[in-house]
């Protein structure tokens, strides 16, 4: 064998070896993965926008919404959630924004706190799945932490699926 079909070999065995690697990590299950410790669903009944500041799409307008909370997909309500939003960041008037976003959620005397920073387009409720941080809760969600994945299912229907953190 020569050098220059030894060397072949050598490159060709050890890019087989990366392309394996790299596949491992790619089809590693991520977080997202794991069995949720809760999922609820929202479904929003009111949204208003209060212009605050200069007229139109601005740093600084708030949005609100509120809608009931079910253990199944258009199901009975079991309680509400309500958001404030503030745009903190409007990249082209009528495009993209960044919001800030608070939510509380009710159920019975129980209520668990998120926030988080949402892109979504001027006027429009978020398209893409978003992580919130859990920040807090109070009766039978007291104290807990973690991270809410908040996935629309329509522009007014979405899954929430909590982790909680021990």
């Amino acid at each position: 064998m020569t050098t220059s079909t030894t060397y072949r070999k050598l490159i060709a065995f050890a890019t087989a070896g990366f392309i394996a690697a790299g596949s491992m990590i790619i089809a590693a299950p991520s977080a997202n993965a794991a069995k949720a410790d809760l999922v609820w669903y929202f479904d929003r009944t009111f949204r208003e926008v209060i212009d605050v500041g200069a007229q139109g799409d601005s740093h600084g307008d708030i949005t609100v919404t509120n809608g009931n909370v079910s253990e199944v997909r258009g199901g009975k309500a079991v309680g509400a959630y309500a958001t404030s939003q503030i745009t903190a960041s409007v990249l082209i008037p009528g495009g993209r924004q960044n919001r800030k976003t608070d939510i509380s959620i009710t159920i019975a005397d129980s209520a668990i706190y998120t926030t988080a920073l949402v892109t979504a387009n001027a006027g429009t409720s978020p398209a893409t799945t978003t992580a919130h941080a859990i920040i807090g809760g109070t009766g039978k969600y007291s104290g807990v932490s973690g991270e809410m994945i908040l996935k629309p299912l329509s522009a007014t229907r979405y899954k929430v699926s909590f982790f909680f953190v021990d």
